[in-house]
């Protein structure tokens, strides 16, 4: 009973039981109750049907009411509810007979997700088939119909009254009395119109509050309603071994065969072995009361959009939920835009991120160990120090004396004197090249007293190998000079070289670790790598309708021959891939990647760093009745730390006690934080393990690189040196040979002139 036909009873009441006089102070309370009645309606001027229905319609409160009347009605019964609807402040829009602007207004409001009330005046067999052809059956759409009977027709299609439609129906069994009929009165999806409800509009009294049951005290029991799931394998969410035969399964082994619509024919037989989501499955299904069934989808795919965007049609397993041929579906389902336009998802059961895994980094050749303690910018740097190290030295030594001398020549030169100290160095010079070299215990004056530039230079080498020498000058300039170079060789660049190359020969070098996109399309690009992707999957969608690098890469996935080649039937058969060719890489969750890593070995595989935020959640029929319960308990179980404990013990089962340290670490870091310092600290042992082996000839190969190349150098120098001074031999004998020639040929010159000249003498004479 509403509480303004309480307070008119009230009222009224005490307007009977009252025969005294009204005094001022009662006349007040008078006033004051009628203000209070005087927005009410005269119930007299209405038929009960009017009444009723709005008696109805304000118990259920819609928050926005449509009306729809097709058949031939009085206007002033559609007037009267309406204004008795709106008394109640109940929004509300009406079509006489206008059911292509209705259907127009129901899809509207479904994109904006704002729940809709219909009261349709009108037998439902005139628009229930056109509902679910529109797609209008939604757990935010109400259909009730009217249309005067006294009992519900028994020649329904309850194939049409199926979730996720929600119908009431209301009759007139008797006059002023009303009962109302509702197909999700219980959970068990079989398209009755139950009982939910009766008015009787004699005392304005209902059966129960509310009008009907909402679908969150519906949906809580299942009653032990049996669901179809279609599984696909993809570890760790599911383990499928497909071709078994096939055993007997009562919903509560971890290990089952099931077949297809339940038949007994051998194809299409598989086996759930175990996985994250099957056991999650099973725990939500102990907690609302439902048994599943698993059916194999035939592609073993999750599915993808095909189609335009207003029109997309899926293919997959989504596509057989959006055909509501399965009432749900999970396995490592990722969320995304043109998903939620054709299925709807849970409250998230995995909150993971994108990434690519490829080969490890693997060990570089030991032969160039004695350059890579430093980088390639920084030996050029090395070999310019070392290079004008000596004739900085020179010029510092040599500077000056050579200012001296030109200061010297310069005051000669203006004043046009001879000095004498000029004068004898050059007769020194003489001298030296007479007697070819000066002992240097003697001092002559005008020699200079600095050592040369090949002296110096040597000097800076053996520094900086860290050879015993000699300073080639007592300056103290020099000396300071020295000093910085030989902290400088020593602590600077000795130490730290020698300490990098310790290092690098203890703990051999990698390759550069492919942890982000920009190095993999470099690879791509260069080296021919070639990027693998799950067929059908969120990941392929993704490369597909990117932009930017992802874009990029999948223009270079379809350089190959053949366009497909880049997809694969799941992770772990990528993964396996990748296990055999290096030059491959594999996109798809962390979380998967990680897993099948570690089957195949977590110390041959590097996972790339986080590229993107991705969700995982159960995906159910669009517009599903129960998806508000079913969020309810997920997020119980994600609050109470259920799934991440349902995940570490899925690890546990697969890899022992490796994972042990996993369990005391999840509760102050996420789960994928705490995989990946597991892997981390798998790789440090690997790596400590390698620290305690002896070093062989492979390790120590570049020093003996380093020393052939030395001697051959060396060897080559030598050549060379001969061939010279054999060459300048050879050009002196040649040089001398060439003079005597000369010689000889001026002296037979000379006796052939003066033999000539006594011949004519003769020839003359008388």
């Amino acid at each position: 009973m509403t509480e303004r036909w309480k307070l008119k009873q009230h009222f009224d009441e005490h307007l009977n039981g009252s025969q005294a006089e009204i005094h001022d102070g009662g006349e007040s309370n008078f006033d004051a109750l009628n203000a209070q009645l005087a927005p009410l309606p005269d119930h007299s001027n209405h038929s009960g049907m009017v009444l009723g229905l709005a008696e109805m319609i304000d118990l259920l409160a819609p928050k926005t009411l449509a009306i729809l009347a097709l058949n031939e009605m009085k206007i002033d019964k559609i007037d009267r509810l309406t204004v008795m609807i709106h008394h109640h402040h109940i929004p509300t829009c009406i079509f006489i007979n206008d059911s292509e602007n209705y259907y127009r207004y129901i899809a509207d409001n479904l994109k904006k997700s704002v729940e809709t009330t219909s009261l349709l005046l009108c037998h439902p067999d005139e628009m229930l088939q056109d509902i679910a052809d529109r797609r209008l059956a939604h757990r935010l759409s109400l259909y009730i119909f009217f249309w005067g009977a006294k009992r519900v027709p028994t020649d329904l299609d309850r194939s049409l009254l199926k979730e996720p439609l929600r119908v009431a129906v209301i009759t007139n069994p008797r006059k002023n009395v009303f009962r109302i009929f509702y197909n999700q009165a219980k959970p068990n999806n079989h398209g009755e119109l139950l009982s939910a409800n009766w008015f009787d509009g004699n005392d304005m009294t209902f059966k129960t509050v509310p009008l009907l049951p909402t679908p969150t005290e519906v949906y809580k029991n299942f009653e032990g309603r049996v669901f179809t799931i279609p599984v696909i394998h993809k570890p760790p969410w599911h383990f499928v071994i497909y071709n078994q035969v096939n055993e007997s399964w009562n919903g509560t082994d971890s290990e089952f065969d099931l077949r297809e619509n339940g038949t007994e024919s051998e194809e299409a037989t598989f086996r759930v072995t175990g996985g994250r989501d099957h056991n999650l499955i099973q725990l939500i299904a102990d907690r609302m009361n439902f048994s599943f069934k698993y059916i194999a989808q035939e592609d073993k795919i999750q599915g993808t959009a095909m189609g335009s965007e207003e029109n997309a049609t899926f293919s997959g397993a989504l596509g057989m939920l959006q055909r509501r041929e399965v009432d749900l579906f999970l396995g490592d389902v990722a969320v995304t835009w043109e998903r939620m336009q054709a299925v709807e998802f849970s409250f998230f059961t995995l909150a993971d991120s994108a990434a690519f895994a490829t080969h490890a980094p693997r060990k570089l050749s030991e032969a160039l160990a004695l350059v890579r303690p430093f980088q390639l910018t920084v030996w050029p740097l090395v070999l310019i120090t070392i290079i004008i190290s000596g004739p900085i030295l020179y010029l510092i030594i040599a500077l000056p004396y050579r200012l001296e001398e030109w200061t010297r020549d310069w005051f000669a030169k203006a004043t046009r004197l001879k000095i004498c100290r000029a004068t004898s160095f050059y007769h020194m010079q003489y001298i030296q090249e007479m007697n070819y070299r000066v002992p240097q215990h003697v001092e002559i004056a005008g020699t200079p007293q600095y050592p040369s530039l090949d002296r110096c230079v040597w000097y800076t080498i053996n520094v900086y190998l860290r050879q015993s020498a000699v300073i080639p000058f007592n300056g103290h300039v020099a000396r300071f000079f020295s000093i910085l170079l030989w902290l400088c060789a020593t602590y600077v660049l000795g130490d730290v070289y020698s300490a990098q190359l310790t290092s690098q020969l203890a703990r051999p070098a990698r390759e550069s670790p492919i942890d982000t996109l920009g190095k993999l399309e470099m690879l791509m690009e260069r080296n021919g790598y070639q990027l693998l992707v799950e067929r059908q999957s969120a990941f392929q969608a993704v490369l597909v309708n990117s932009t930017g690098i992802l874009q990029r890469l999948y223009r270079l996935t379809q350089r190959h021959p053949c366009n497909e080649s880049y997809l694969v039937s799941s992770v772990e058969e990528g993964i396996r891939i990748l296990s055999v060719n290096s030059k491959r890489a594999v996109f798809g969750g962390r979380e998967t990647l990680y897993f099948n890593t570690k089957r195949y070995g977590a110390h041959r595989f590097q996972l790339s760093e986080k590229l993107y935020t991705r969700y995982s959640a159960v995906a159910v029929q669009y517009g599903s009745p129960f998806l508000d319960s079913l969020n309810e308990v997920i997020m119980r179980l994600f609050e109470a730390g259920i799934i991440e404990k349902i995940t570490v013990a899925e690890y546990e089962r697969m890899f022992g006690s490796q994972t042990g340290q996993f369990a005391d670490e999840s509760a102050k870091t996420t789960k994928s934080e705490s995989l990946e310092a597991d892997g981390g600290k798998s790789k440090k042992v690997a790596e400590s393990n390698e620290k305690l082996q002896p070093m062989n000839m492979r390790m120590l190969q570049g020093a003996f690189l380093a020393l052939a190349f030395g001697h051959t150098v060396g060897a080559l120098v030598l050549l060379l040196e001969n061939k010279t001074v054999y060459i300048a031999r050879m050009y002196e004998h040649f040089k001398r040979n060439r003079q005597q020639s000369g010689i000889i040929r001026s002296a037979h010159f000379k006796i052939t002139k003066v033999f000539r000249r006594f011949w004519r003498q003769l020839q003359q004479a008388p």
